[in-house]
């Protein structure tokens, strides 16, 4: 124990082994049934392609079913279900052993599925709440170093009773270690939720926000795809891996228990070292880490296609050793990752999502076993090697977003909604390092902007400065590749501009922000989509726009196309005005308008402020800027190259000749 604590830096290791102890007898039952899948598969008189299929039906049903469960742990205390869903895979274990038939035997393993599906999100869960992300991921890879432990007794011990006793015995034994680690693991104590990572919300989220929510985490998001193409290729290769010891090269069931156990041993040895390098590279920096790892893909990917060539099994079984090794070292890494960018409150839904995005991997592990069965096992293995490849493309794209994603989750962050300036101002909006490209082309370049609640800001700068860019990466309408924005105190991004309407940004397009073929009113009830739903606050809030913007009253039968361009800007600030947005960004305002229709619309830009709306302004009339707004921001190339009052821009001639005289400036 004191060796154990010293490798986690003094932190208290035992709930380190509860979880390990779970997560062990979840796979020691896993294990047994694969590696003795060969005998089960030939007493039910069904082939390599066939058990396949069962096996591959099996676990897309659990995942489906686990997801309410760990909604539910993400609400309440996690311990019990953890230690529930241990009880389930152990009982469904034991009625593996019993099953008089077919049907019965896929019902069990479906239960045993469950049991393990539900569990392993709930434990990774709990693992980030006991220990800080500098240790984690030591804490993880002893975690995984039970899936390999597991596995090896599985392997060993399983197909060695099934040799000698048949293919029941091991599944009536392994209720024994379940009752065990159960019993053992009761004793620790529920963690508090959030610890090392802030919560991005107190209360917790309705249903139907809990997968936009985490979707909108970039690096999550790839890194869910590359659990697509990682599921079909490790579980093809997994389910074809017997087959092809027993018929490519005629060893016996014990014999391929024992390649099993050699397996195993490869990937406890990487996991206890890599879980080291693993975490050395992460406190470097996340996409330090991810990077490594995608470089463990690729290398995996040429050790399968070698394996799938192997000429005898002396040269195969060392191959596997090496490759078994390798995914002893993705494992932690991945998990670590996940729970550095996943909200704390929403951890064991985002494994839980993540497992049944995995799914549909599924059909890709359907093809390795097809192919295996229709031209040979070592085609099957050159299937999921290719399958692999993918996947380890789409970790090197996470490797662009993971620093930001990470970054959402500080709590000098999370609480911006609450911080004020120097001036003892609350900011309603913060951007930082914000980059953004544009079919490989950047465009912006670290851009740090802080509004404060109630203020006008003008945004300036030359034409192509990315001033719209940077409005359109707040409201969500592009994607950025890096940096953050956090809004009202929560991280908003790489959410779509539909969520970030509702949290409260609008934004107001210049001369293109109405629908020219609808009539005005139209034009109003669309603008208010996200009231559609409440018929009378629709009713109130198109009432009120009509006693803030008079003009549009006797225009609302008439089509939006037919408008001038100030009334249409006034349309536009209309339907903006029907959400009563907290934040308003206005592009060009001003572009192409009269100087008296342009004084109108400052006017009304006024009230809308007075009445507690905070304004972003993108102008390219300097003059139009300064007289609305106190404070202004001036972009060039994508950067910020002044920010603060708008009476000391007017002192900096380099920058305004730049706006007045373009490239002539010089």
């Amino acid at each position: 124990m004191s060796r154990l604590r010293r490798y986690v830096n003094g932190e208290n290791p035992r709930p380190m082994l509860a979880m390990f102890a779970l997560n062990a007898v979840d796979e020691l039952d896993n294990a047994t049934f694969i590696w003795v899948a060969p005998t089960i598969a030939a007493a039910f008189g069904k082939k390599v392609g066939d058990f396949g299929l069962i096996t591959v039906f099996v676990l897309v049903v659990a995942p489906l079913l686990a997801v309410p469960v760990s909604l539910l742990a993400d609400r309440r205390h996690r311990m019990p279900i953890a230690l529930g869903a241990a009880a389930t895979w152990g009982v469904f274990s034991l009625a593996t052993g019993l099953a008089p038939g077919l049907w019965v035997l896929i019902a069990a393993r479906v239960g045993a599925s469950l049991g393990r599906t539900v569990s392993y999100p709930v434990q990774l869960s709990l693992l980030a709440d006991f220990y800080p992300p500098q240790v984690r991921a030591r804490a993880l890879g002893v975690h995984a170093l039970a899936n390999n432990v597991g596995a090896m007794f599985g392997a060993a011990a399983g197909a060695g009773l099934a040799a000698v006793f048949g293919w029941r015995a091991p599944f009536f034994l392994l209720t024994v270690p379940t009752l065990v680690a159960i019993i053992w693991s009761a004793r620790v104590r529920e963690p508090e939720r959030g610890v090392y990572e802030a919560p991005q919300s107190e209360t917790p989220r309705q249903v139907r926000e809990v997968f936009p929510t985490l979707y909108a985490v970039r690096s999550l998001r790839y890194l869910w795809f590359t659990q697509i193409w990682f599921a079909g290729a490790i579980l093809g290769a997994t389910i074809v891996l017997p087959f092809y010891f027993k018929e490519d090269f005629g060893l016996g069931t014990a014999w391929v228990g024992g390649v099993g156990l050699v397996a195993g041993a490869g990937a406890i040895v990487a996991t206890l070292v890599g879980s080291r390098l693993a975490q050395d590279r992460l406190n470097v920096s996340p996409a330090t880490g991810l990077r490594w790892l995608a470089g463990v893909a690729f290398a995996i990917v040429g050790l399968l296609v070698a394996f799938a060539l192997s000429p005898n099994a002396f040269v195969a079984v060392p191959i596997l050793f090496v490759i078994t090794a390798l995914f002893g070292l993705v494992a932690p890494l991945l998990a670590t990752v996940g729970t550095m960018i996943s909200p704390p409150e929403l951890r064991s839904s985002a494994y839980a999502l993540g497992q049944v995005i995995a799914l549909t991997g599924a059909v890709f592990a359907i093809v390795v076993t097809q192919v295996a069965q229709a031209t040979g096992n070592r085609w099957g293995f050159l299937v999921a090697a290719a399958i692999c490849l993918r996947g380890a493309f789409h970790i090197r794209t996470a490797t662009r977003y993971v620093d930001a994603d990470v970054e959402r989750l500080d709590p000098s962050h999370v609480e911006v909604g609450a911080r004020t300036d120097d001036e003892g101002r609350v900011l309603l909006l913060e951007t930082k390092d914000l980059t953004v490209s544009y079919d490989g082309v950047q465009v912006l370049f670290g851009v740090d902007l802080a509004i404060r609640q109630g203020e006008i800001v003008a945004l300036l700068g030359t034409n192509g400065a990315g001033k719209s860019t940077t409005l359109n990466a707040i409201s969500g309408l592009v994607e950025p590749d890096g940096g953050n924005v956090w809004f009202d105190g929560a991280a908003v991004t790489g959410e779509p501009p539909e969520r970030t309407a509702a949290r409260g940004i609008v934004q107001a397009p210049g001369g293109r922000g109405i629908f020219p073929g609808l009539t005005v009113a139209e034009n109003l009830r669309l603008g208010a989509f996200l009231l559609r739903r409440d018929k009378a606050l629709l009713n109130a809030r198109l009432g009120e726009v009509l006693d803030v913007f008079p003009a549009l009253a006797p225009l609302l039968p008439q089509r939006a196309g037919s408008l001038s361009g100030g009334q249409r800007q006034m349309l536009t600030l209309a339907q903006a005005f029907l959400l009563k947005p907290k934040l308003l960004l206005i592009d060009e305002l001003s572009l192409g308008l009269a100087p008296v229709v342009v004084q109108e619309l400052l006017a009304t830009v006024r009230r809308l402020n007075a009445d507690g709306i905070t304004v972003v302004l993108v102008e390219q009339s300097v003059n139009v800027a300064l007289t609305l707004a106190d404070r202004a921001y001036f972009m060039e190339k994508g950067q910020v190259r002044f920010e603060g009052p708008t009476a000391d821009l007017l002192a900096r001639d380099d920058l305004l000749r730049s706006v007045f005289l373009g490239g002539n400036a010089a």
